[in-house]
């Protein structure tokens, strides 16, 4: 990523990575009506954080970095404050009773597009009364990186017991910094690339190349908008809502993990499979999702971080986009718990393939460099239509933390909230649970309370199956 540097050395102006320009320009066509692509970071606290110390902590570790402290402009990052404005950059709203208000607070707020005469992120504290917990809404254009720089980038601010805070996030390999990665056996390395047979690899390379292209629309079924509405395209029609689900605790998806023998991941995505087939069918009266309801094509797009330059000295320097969109079968026609899994473990083996995903990104960044605006538009907007969810699956610290690194206040919940053209299921593993919502149209998800309920027993019902 051609613009990653420190605020020191930046000039007036600098250019835009391809990723970031097409974020700043829109990634879809304009007849979508769709919003402005920002990560949204709900964060529920111990107590309040004092606002002097989070914006001494912004402007002492992320301002340094010009996507922090510049502004975008026609695929230009252009310096425009030479400090960062405290005012604008973190506020406190009070008054708010309890956790419900902060919710429909976010909910309100998380459509709005943040104002680009300033550097395009923002940051909101809720102090809330005892016994309720106190808040943070972070708001960070899409453009500034994706979710698994920003959290490399927002290290330096956390504090844990016993220090090194980065050390207490389970990251693959491939995505720590160097110096923190462990050498894999040779043994295994071998092992793992002959699976399959010589023609394995070439194969899942063009099957991922390909996937775009061939990939069908979802079966139409309660849980999607009528194919008339999503051919070629589906409009946002500015109606989100945004339900936090309970937190569970992540003792249970060890046991099942362990159980049968699968990934943190198989485990979540099979529950919330479960959890989307007993709501279609318990509460949406979904005769297709029940027994005997035949075959449907349901999928998610799942998003996938890739490799990055890390440098730990330095790290809100290498903010950037790199990541990949795969397309997920996911087994909602499924009858069993049990059947579920597999073939949820199934799915994801396919995606864990090198080649599979060296197919993915070949692609990606061919059609990114050669493919006009419009066509780039086009075939997102049909890819994401032709989809029932997105899921985001990210790990985040396994013990707990504070923020900022000073007079800090521990994080009691995490959430990502992101508005989409389709469902957005975000979960995230910290401290021990399963942090889980939901931003969806609730003319699909009209009662997404009773969702998060059926998601929590769903882990009871695919550990006693």
């Amino acid at each position: 990523d051609s613009e990653c540097g420190s605020r020191e050395n930046a000039s007036m102006k600098r250019s835009m990575s391809a990723v970031g320009r097409a974020f700043e320009a829109g990634t879809w066509p304009p007849e979508m009506n769709m919003l402005e692509p920002t990560i949204n970071v709900l964060l529920y606290l111990e107590r309040p954080i004092d606002v002097t110390a989070m914006a001494d902590a912004l402007e002492r570790h992320m301002w340094p970095s010009h996507r922090f402290s510049c502004c975008m402009n026609n695929g230009m990052w252009e310096s425009r404050h030479s400090t960062m404005d405290r005012s604008y950059h973190v506020r406190e709203v009070s008054g708010f009773a309890d956790e419900a208000a902060v919710d429909n607070w976010v909910q309100a707020e998380m459509v709005k597009p943040l104002d680009k005469s300033f550097p395009i992120w923002r940051v909101t504290l809720f102090p809330l009364p005892p016994p309720h917990r106190s808040a943070m809404f972070a708001q960070i254009h899409h453009s500034i990186g994706d979710g698994l720089s920003l959290l490399f980038a927002f290290t330096p601010m956390i504090s844990c017991e016993g220090g090194d805070p980065l050390s207490k996030v389970p990251l693959p390999n491939a995505l720590l910094p160097p110096e923190r990665r462990k050498v894999a056996p040779k043994e295994a390395k071998a092992s793992s690339g002959s699976k399959g047979g010589c023609c394995k690899a070439p194969c899942d390379f063009l099957h991922g190349a390909l996937t775009p292209v061939l990939i069908k629309y979802d079966s139409e079924f309660s849980l999607n908008y009528p194919l008339s509405e999503r051919i070629p395209f589906v409009a946002y029609n500015g109606s989100r809502r945004f339900t936090r689900f309970p937190m569970v605790s992540m003792s249970i998806v060890k046991r099942i993990k362990e159980k049968h023998h699968c990934s943190v991941n198989d485990v979540l995505m099979a529950v919330l499979v479960g959890a989307l087939r007993r709501y279609g069918a318990e509460v949406r009266g979904d005769m297709q999702l029940k027994a005997g309801g035949g075959r449907l094509e349901f999928k998610s797009i799942v998003m996938i971080g890739l490799p990055r330059p890390i440098d730990e000295s330095n790290l809100a320097g290498g903010l950037t986009n790199k990541m990949l969109f795969v397309s997920c079968p996911l087994p909602i026609d499924e009858p069993t718990p049990l059947g579920r899994l597999e073939r949820t473990i199934a799915a994801f083996n396919n995606l864990k393939s090198p080649s599979y995903i060296a197919g993915m990104a070949g692609l990606t960044s061919f059609v990114n460099s050669v493919a006009p605006t419009s066509v780039l538009r086009k075939t997102a907007s049909e890819v994401f239509s032709k989809h029932s969810v997105l899921v985001t699956n990210v790990p985040s610290f396994s013990v707990p933390v504070k923020i900022p690194e000073e007079q800090g206040s521990e994080m009691r919940e995490m959430h990502m909230v992101f508005p989409n053209i389709i469902p957005q299921v975000s979960m995230i593993t910290y401290n021990g649970h399963v942090c889980c919502n939901i931003v969806a149209d609730p003319g699909l998800y009209p009662q997404p309370e009773a969702l998060s309920q059926i998601f929590v027993e769903e882990f009871d019902v695919l550990e006693n199956a």
